[in-house]
């Protein structure tokens, strides 16, 4: 059976981050200490009210899993209703709705491990990284961490005094580089953006990428695909390259209407009997091919499906297709084995098969 969906949590505390970003602690009582423990490098789906309407986002977990209280960092985007809602209301003692811990961008930690760990980040997608930093730096005593870390400026940079002080604190087991692209740091290598061309030459003057047992990114998708295609090219196994994203670009939109109109030529208005399974009940309705997606569909029914992002990437909406097909738009939600096993992003899948049966109880 599926957990609830949602917990009402007390905000602690809220402190500045940089001048776009806060961090938010929260309240977790003790009878919900279980449900909320949660693994570094995962994301917790936030809901408040916003305007009147119901707001849910996905934001990563940036305290470790030894710290007192569990943490999420807000960024404000320009335009965006939660984050600036966040930035600019919240304050201790606002109750805010919260999903149970979700994401798989970790690692398992073992005391006994001497691990080499190299971590890269852009911008604000050093929120899960320093979690992940953080737990490993204390959990795992034999370990090593190194922060490739690309940010614009000095003063954009988010959890700058977490990372000086693990710095401070683990000296010889924390290695951190700063690359800055619109400051001068002295150093040609120091500045620039972080693409294949700067792990080039960080790889020939600063570090051994081929050298790590695990791998972490997390940034714009520009910079993890790239980086990515880098790491392949100098032999490290697929299979240790974690990434995160935070959101879909523009070319996974121009692929999502392409596939649209291909859906839209191959099976025309074809109708598929869609049998939804949350919390041990089915629910049925009919979906074409080239409508809306299986996630929409079933909100419109009036079923309370888990969701945040909807673009494909937090997996907050993923389930099991038991039976018949589906044709996702894009995967970045998911790891290859959880595609073979059968899972899928209902916010990007669409039936192409008589029937299919799509289980959220799965997870």
């Amino acid at each position: 059976m599926a957990e609830p969906q949602f917990y009402p949590l007390t905000v602690a505390a809220v402190e500045a981050e940089t001048d776009l970003a806060i961090k938010v602690s929260f309240k977790v009582p003790s009878e919900l200490a279980g449900t909320f423990r949660y693994h570094q490098g995962q994301y917790l789906t936030l809901q408040a009210q916003v305007n009147g309407e119901p707001l849910r986002r996905s934001y990563s977990i940036c305290s470790g899993i030894h710290d007192e209280a569990m943490q999420v960092a807000i960024k404000r985007v320009e335009g965006g209703l939660f984050s600036n809602f966040a930035n600019d209301t919240l304050a201790p003692g606002a109750t805010l709705e919260v999903m149970p811990p979700q994401g798989g961008f970790y690692t398992a930690l073992d005391r006994a491990k001497a691990g080499n760990y190299l971590f890269i980040a852009a911008g604000s997608g050093i929120t899960p990284v320093v979690s992940n930093i953080k737990s490993i730096l204390g959990e795992e005593p034999l370990s090593q961490v190194t922060l490739l870390f690309g940010n614009q400026r000095s003063n954009t940079i988010m959890f700058r005094d977490t990372l000086s002080f693990l710095k401070n604190r683990y000296m010889s087991r924390f290695h951190w580089v700063n690359i800055l692209s619109r400051e001068d740091q002295g150093s040609d290598v120091l500045n620039g953006r972080l693409n294949n061309r700067k792990g080039a030459e960080l790889n020939r003057q600063l570090i051994k990428l081929g050298s790590y047992d695990e791998y972490f990114i997390c940034g714009p998708e520009s910079m993890i695909s790239e980086v990515s295609r880098g790491l392949r090219g100098v032999g490290v196994d697929e299979e240790h390259i974690h990434y995160e994203l935070f959101a879909a670009s523009a070319e996974d939109a121009r692929a999502v209407v392409a596939k649209h109109h291909a859906r839209a030529r191959e099976y025309g208005g074809k109708l598929s009997r869609v049998t939804v399974i949350m919390d041990g009940r089915g629910s049925q309705f009919e979906l074409s091919a080239d409508g809306e997606n299986v996630l929409d569909a079933g909100l419109n029914q009036g079923l309370d499906l888990p969701y945040s992002c909807k673009g494909g990437v937090c997996s907050t909406c993923k389930a099991r297709l038991l039976e018949g097909e589906v044709d996702m738009d894009i995967t970045h939600g998911l790891e290859p084995g959880e595609i073979e096993q059968g899972f899928i992003l209902t916010c990007q899948a669409h039936p192409i098969s008589d029937k299919v049966v799509v289980d959220f109880d799965q997870k």
